[in-house]
C-alpha cells in the first residue's frame, strides 16, 4: 500500500473558487457539506443520480447539480475537485483529469491517489479544529474530533467574536506591539481558563464584560496603564 510522506496543514479560502464534486451518493453529500461549511460558494456536483440531500441543496441554490456522467471538461477552471463517485473507475478518471487541469484533488475512495485529504473538523465560529490520521483510521479521527467538540463547545463562537473585537480595538488604540501581544495572550488565557472552571470567583461574570472595560483591565494588569 502506498503511504504518503506527510501532510502540510493549511486552511484554504474557497470563496469565489470553483469546487467540483464527482458523485451523487452519501459520501459526495458529506464532501459537499464540508465544502459549504468551509465557505465554498461555487460548488458543482456532477453525477447522473443524486441523493435527497444534494437535490435539496440544488433546489435551494447552494450548489449546481449537473445530472450526467463526469467529463474531462468538468475539471476546467476548477480550484479543487473531490472524486466521490461509487465507481472507482470514474474516480480514477476524475483524479487524472483534475490533476491535468491543475486542480487540488481529493479521492474519497483512495486518499493516496489525490493531493490532499479531508480531516474530521470541529467548527465553532472562527475556531476550526481539524484532525487527521493520514488515512490510517478515519474512525479514530472522528472520535477525537467528537471529544474536542465536547471540550470546545458552541460558546466558543461568541468567545472568538469577543477576542476579535478586542484585537481590533487594541490595534486601533495602541502602537505598542509587545503590549498588544501580552494583553491578547492574557485575554485568550481568560477565555480558556473560564472553560475549564479554573478561574477565580467572579470571573464567570466577566463573560459579558464590555470590551472597553475588559481592555482597560487587561492593560492595567499588563502594566500598560490607561490609553
Amino acid at each position: 500500500m502506498a503511504i504518503l510522506a506527510g501532510f502540510y496543514p493549511v486552511m484554504l479560502s474557497l470563496n469565489q473558487k470553483k469546487c467540483v464534486v464527482v458523485g451523487g451518493g452519501t459520501v459526495a453529500a458529506r464532501k459537499v457539506r464540508g465544502l459549504l461549511e468551509g465557505g465554498a460558494d461555487s460548488v458543482v456536483v456532477v453525477s447522473p443520480q443524486s441523493c435527497g440531500e444534494l437535490e435539496r441543496l440544488a433546489s435551494e441554490g447552494s450548489i449546481r447539480l449537473v445530472r450526467r456522467e463526469y467529463k474531462e471538461e468538468d475539471a476546467e477552471g476548477a480550484f479543487l475537485l473531490v472524486a466521490a463517485a461509487d465507481d472507482p473507475a470514474v474516480n480514477r478518471m476524475a483524479v487524472r483529469t483534475a490533476e491535468k487541469a491543475g486542480a487540488l484533488v481529493n479521492a474519497a475512495d483512495a486518499f493516496e491517489s489525490g493531493g490532499f485529504v479531508t480531516p474530521a473538523v470541529v467548527r465553532r465560529g472562527d475556531l476550526v479544529i481539524a484532525v487527521t490520521t493520514a488515512g490510517a483510521s478515519p474512525a479514530l479521527a472522528g472520535l477525537i474530533a467528537g471529544e474536542l467538540g465536547e471540550r470546545y463547545g458552541e460558546d466558543y463562537a461568541r468567545r472568538l467574536d469577543k477576542l476579535r473585537s478586542l484585537r481590533d480595538r487594541l490595534a486601533a488604540e495602541t502602537a505598542d506591539g509587545t503590549l498588544k501581544r501580552v494583553v491578547l495572550r492574557m485575554a485568550a488565557a481568560e477565555m480558556l481558563h473560564d472553560r475549564r472552571g479554573e478561574t477565580q470567583a467572579g470571573t464567570a461574570d466577566r463573560r459579558n464584560e464590555p470590551i472597553e472595560q475588559w481592555m482597560l483591565r487587561l492593560l492595567a494588569a499588563a502594566g500598560g496603564g490607561q490609553l
